[in-house]
């Protein structure tokens, strides 16, 4: 199985709430980083506990997958209630599984400054 479509397996898996499928694309020892909150994730089995019990009825829209060789990218809409969140992921992937990954999250909201005269907003 190639890079992109491990990543987007995954993506969908969660969406599914497929956890065993989950499982069996992340290597044992997977390291996943998010610089954000400024978190390690080390294992397979935890990177699935903190995925399947983030609380709420959130669901996943894999945007875009892009991958050369072993790495791969992805960009991601998710959805709790009312609430819109996008991810962004960079993955290694050997042996049809994920084995590195840093994920950064991003909530919707105001530019930091006024720009209004040189940007186009939704």
């Amino acid at each position: 199985m190639d890079a992109a479509l491990v990543v987007r397996s995954v993506w969908e898996g969660m969406e599914a709430r497929n956890w065993g499928a989950v499982r069996r694309l992340v290597a044992d020892d997977v390291v996943v980083t998010w610089p954000q909150t400024r978190e390690r994730i080390r294992g397979a089995d935890t990177f699935v506990e903190v995925n399947r019990t983030y609380p709420g009825d959130w669901h996943i829209t894999v945007e875009e997958v892009l991958a050369e060789g072993e790495r791969a990218a992805a960009r991601v809409t998710i959805v709790l209630g009312k609430d819109v969140f996008y991810a962004s992921g960079f993955y290694r992937v050997r042996n049809g599984q994920i084995v590195e990954a840093t994920e950064m999250f991003g909530d919707p909201g105001e530019p930091p400054y006024d720009r209004s005269h040189l940007t186009e907003r939704d």
